[in-house]
């Protein structure tokens, strides 16, 4: 066995390869295991990305699709906002004074100034297709009276007649009345920007007039907070600007009409701005002229009457006759009411005044705004016995009891019965002033029993006043009104203007 390996050490070679094999075999298939769990890890990941390529594919195709939908609805009715605070961007003397006409011409104009600057600012868009959305917003009533102080207008109603001409002229003009306060056509206007500037299919928004401050911070005004005797006003102001959150996303598509000079808060704002004299003023509103006088109706001139001729006759009136004079006989066994012709039938003349019949009226200041007549006290005994006849009978009729007729007729859900006594009548007339009347100080009609304006008008602190907005009505009574529509000035009234 000298020079060869003994058995017992090859036998320890094969038995040291075996483990070697046994170890190689198991690391193979340790790593052909892992292997294969990353090989089905990564199926998992290729069908889960297949998934998720299909499903964002189908999104993205609806997207694009839901996109081109969108463009080309908000394409199709496109449409530019013009928002104008009519309490300050006001309109040329001569279209005010053209009244009805006036109105129709400004709101033409208008149209044709906007269409001409939007044609300037998308010059590669269809401007033509846009509609054009204008509304005005004030104080109708304190705007009609400021004009007419400022002798630009004869008459409130020519205002009313322009405002109502500015909308039918245009289809989607509107001349919206926000009634009196600053507060309310400023709030309105802000939620209107509010509204329209995020809108997609509002291409262009106009605003003006750029000289109120108000519009650059929010003020919230709350009024009669709490019952009391005296009106109790808070205001609170906030540093959020109202035109400055809408610089950053909408400045483009922004642009102010300025009218009189711009203040510097929006000047600092950086929007585009243009000017449109030829409809509104440039400049502020004249003061009320000194030498305004009021139109009085002509009256013939007053003849001279001497004191002898006011004096009344105590003679008898004796008709003349073309018979001769009776004789003195005949006369004594005849009365001077029974003269005429011998042999005719004996007239009786009435001698005593006719009574010239009552013409109903209503009163209206120099405004032509309805006043109330100031009713009389009404009398204790009246009261109860009214409250009596309330408490066993209902509610009373005010048509039936106060002009005598109703068109209801027996269909009429309160109580006709016995007509009320005058002094009950006049307890009824009261409670029915109370109401406020849907025409409010405009109503004309002579048989309306509601009330048309505030009887304490500024004096009144009620936090629920029914007449609210016509606390800074004018009460003083400057004419009469007839049934027929003619009017008279009231005396008084002529000799207080003249002195």
């Amino acid at each position: 066995m000298n020079g060869h390996t003994s058995y017992a050490d090859r036998l320890e070679l094969f038995r040291k390869n075996d483990a070697e094999r046994d170890a190689l075999v198991t690391e193979v298939v340790r790593d052909f295991e892992e292997l294969k769990l990353k090989y089905a890890e990564k199926c998992d990941d290729y069908s889960n990305e297949v998934e998720s390529r299909r499903m964002w594919q189908s999104k993205a195709t609806h997207s694009e699709r839901a996109l081109v939908e969108h463009r080309q609805a908000s394409g199709s009715n496109a449409f530019a906002l013009a928002v104008i605070d009519g309490d300050g961007a006001l309109f040329n003397d001569f279209l005010w004074a053209l009244g009805k006409d006036g109105g129709a011409e400004a709101a033409h104009q208008l149209h044709a100034e906007i269409k001409n600057h939007l044609k300037t600012t998308y010059p590669e868009a269809h401007v033509d297709d846009w509609s054009i959305v204008v509304q005005v917003v004030l104080n109708l009533q304190g705007l009609a009276t400021k004009l007419q102080a400022c002798g630009i207008v004869s008459n409130p109603n020519e205002v009313f007649a322009f405002g109502r001409a500015f909308g039918l002229a245009q289809p989607l003009f509107s001349f919206i009345d926000a009634g009196m306060g600053k507060e309310r056509a400023d709030h309105k206007i802000r939620e209107t920007l509010r509204l329209f500037l995020p809108n997609a299919q509002c291409k262009h928004v106009f605003f003006g007039p750029c000289l109120d401050n108000g519009y650059l911070v929010v003020s919230i005004s709350l009024e009669n907070a709490f019952p009391s005797t005296r009106v109790i006003e808070y205001q609170l102001t906030f540093s959020h600007k109202v035109l400055e959150r809408y610089r950053r996303d909408y400045a483009s598509r922004i642009t102010l009409i300025e009218t009189r000079a711009a203040e510097p808060g929006f000047v600092g704002l950086g929007f585009n701005m243009v000017r449109f004299p030829s409809i509104f003023r440039s400049d502020n509103l004249p003061c009320k002229p000194s030498n305004t006088v009021l139109p009085i109706p002509f009256a013939p001139p007053v003849r001279a009457i001497s004191t002898s001729q006011m004096q009344p006759s105590t003679a008898p009136f004796i008709p003349k006759s073309a018979s001769p004079a009776p004789s003195s006989d005949s006369a004594s066994s005849s009365s001077w009411a029974t003269v005429g012709k011998s042999g005719m039938t004996a007239k009786t003349l009435n001698i005593a005044s006719k009574k010239t019949p009552v013409r109903k009226f209503i009163l209206l200041n120099v405004h032509d705004e309805r006043v109330d007549a100031e009713l009389p006290r009404c009398d204790p005994g009246a009261e109860k016995r009214f409250g009596d006849r309330l408490k066993s009978s209902g509610k009373f009729c005010n048509n039936f009891h106060l002009t005598g007729k109703c068109q209801s007729g027996e269909y009429c859900d309160y109580n006709h019965g016995e007509r009320l006594t005058p002094g009950e009548q006049l307890v009824l007339k009261h409670k029915a002033r109370s109401r406020s009347c849907p025409g409010k100080e405009y109503c004309r009609d002579l048989e309306c029993t509601f009330g048309h304006h505030c009887k304490f008008g500024k004096a009144c602190y009620m936090p629920d006043c029914w007449f609210v907005s016509s606390h800074g009505m004018d009460l003083q009574p400057a004419k009469r009104v007839y049934v027929d529509g003619s009017e008279e000035w009231i005396a008084a009234y002529l000799d207080k203007l003249r002195n």
